[in-house]
């Protein structure tokens, strides 16, 4: 039995616990809501043209007498029809209500207000809990077995949303503020807002990240020039904070080449509403995972007994020295050198890590190698490798130069990385990808790069596991599709 089998089967197992109860909890219950004609209504009286359906429980006015609610129980199956008198004058309105043999009861083909509907509420708050209590222990383990792994951004975004709407679901419970909350299009409503009120809610914080996205870019193409990928934080910026505002002009938009007022206009114009909102939570979920999982992994500094340091390459200047990114790389590697010998004694063999580019002089491993020994490094404890062209690469031929070197089993080698701040998390999924154990180290770099950087590492993050991205977000969309289609069919909305 598969991993994710035994995990679906309690879960299976406790919503149809819940579809037992609430077919005895919620069924056979209704509450009907009159406007009286008379502001000064005081009493009012209910007649009914078939006593052997329904029978009235409760009359109760709104504190204002506004409104007059009527508490029904089903006893039989058929149509039948209330009369309302407020006053003992004429009647004031009428309406006619069906009851299903199943018990449900329904005006006119419309699910309007039902019985201990509450129940509902607690139901769906009770999953969103067990969802923060199993994402909080998954994310736990995650982060002590494998803190580079994919599963710890997926599941710290997963644990924002779920946390969030928790949150909002007992507030739901504690201190309704809707005008019915008996109501079956009030509970949709509170459903539908799962999809929507994380772009909403975080907007106030989107709208100054996409401006410093922006501002981070100008001050990164005024040093470095124009490139494409110094654009992705302008990109991302304007991505946030269009797909946040268009959904509101969808309505105009709509009205203009379909009738939106009915019924199948209304539920058209919803589901683009919904389409967008809810790909941005999913998006925004899955960028704050990818910056939580990204800022742990730099922060974390591995235990100062290391055999290697890998120091990972990247581009060299013009005459083959290192550039500022890439000496802080190894400026790192050589303080934890210092610090480990220092508090332990035991020394460590770096590994520099990087090809020769098609405009550098010398192989990148090559420079570190130079810049090491200038810096009072013995070159007996320095092994280059001069192969890869890419990060996989860099852990992979220095994987295979560590291995001959030590005459071990790579599970045995304790091995740390140098690289740059924001490229610890993906570096280190690359090493355990292939079989090392290792722990990366962080070098600072200027924030304008870094916030760039961040976003671009967050763009090959979901590369990597795409298809399970769009699978997640063909779920939403069914899902969605499905709650619609029962407000269609019931005229809920």
């Amino acid at each position: 039995m598969t991993k994710n089998l035994k995990r679906a089967i309690p879960i299976a197992a406790l919503l149809l616990i819940f579809t037992f109860v609430n077919f005895f909890v919620v069924r056979g219950h209704y509450t009907e809501h009159f406007y009286p004609e008379d502001d000064n209504a005081t009493s009012v009286y209910i007649e009914t043209d078939r006593d052997d359906i329904v029978e009235i429980e409760d009359i109760s006015f709104s504190k204002d007498h506004k409104w007059c609610n009527i508490c029904l129980k089903a006893i039989g199956t058929g149509i039948v029809t209330l009369t309302v008198h407020y006053n003992n004058n004429v009647p004031d309105s009428t309406t006619e209500l069906m009851v299903h043999p199943s018990g449900i009861i329904y005006e006119n083909g419309f699910l309007g207000s039902v019985g201990n509907l509450n129940i509902l509420r607690y139901e769906i708050a009770f999953l969103f809990l067990i969802a923060v209590v199993n994402l909080s222990i998954s994310l736990k383990k995650s982060l002590r077995s494998n803190m580079y792994s994919y599963k710890v951004m997926y599941v710290a975004g997963a644990l924002v949303f779920s946390a969030v709407n928790l949150l909002f679901w007992i507030i739901n419970i504690v201190n309704p503020t809707n005008f019915w909350p008996d109501r079956l299009f009030t509970l949709f409503g509170e459903i539908f807002a799962v999809f929507t009120r994380l772009p909403i809610l975080f907007f106030p914080i989107v709208l100054p990240f996409s401006i410093l996205l922006s501002v981070s870019n100008i001050v990164l193409l005024k040093k470095e020039g124009f490139r494409i990928r110094n654009m992705l934080g302008i990109g991302l910026g304007i991505v946030l904070v269009a797909m946040t505002v268009f959904p509101f002009f969808l309505y105009p938009i709509m009205s203009s080449f379909m009738d939106v007022s009915g019924q199948l206009g209304f539920h058209a114009e919803f589901f683009f509403e919904l389409l967008f909102f809810s790909s941005l939570s999913y998006f925004e979920c899955m960028l704050i995972g990818t910056i939580l999982g990204t800022i742990r992994a730099q922060r974390f500094v591995p235990r100062y007994e290391q055999d290697y340091m890998i120091i990972l390459g990247s581009g060299l200047r013009a005459d083959g020295t290192l550039t500022p990114l890439l000496k802080n790389r190894a400026d790192r590697a050589i303080l934890f050198s210092e610090k480990q010998k220092e508090k332990t004694g035991k020394d460590l063999i770096f590994v520099p890590s990087g090809g020769q580019g098609p405009d550098e002089v010398i192989s990148e491993a090559s420079a570190i190698r130079n810049y090491l020994l200038t810096q009072g490094i013995s070159g007996d404890s320095i092994l280059t490798e001069e192969k890869s062209k890419s990060t996989y690469e860099n852990m992979k031929f220095s994987k295979e130069i560590i291995k001959a070197h030590r005459k071990d089993a790579i599970s045995n080698v304790r091995i740390a990385f140098s690289t740059t701040d924001y490229h610890v998390f993906r570096s280190g999924r690359f090493a355990r990808k292939l079989g090392m154990n290792a722990y990366g180290i962080g070098a600072r770099t200027k924030w304008y790069f870094y916030i760039n950087a961040q976003i671009r590492e967050f763009v090959a993050n979901m590369k990597v596991q795409q298809k399970r991205h769009i699978g997640n977000l063909i779920f939403i969309i069914l899902l969605i599709l499905f709650l619609l289609a029962v407000s269609f069919r019931f005229e809920i909305l």
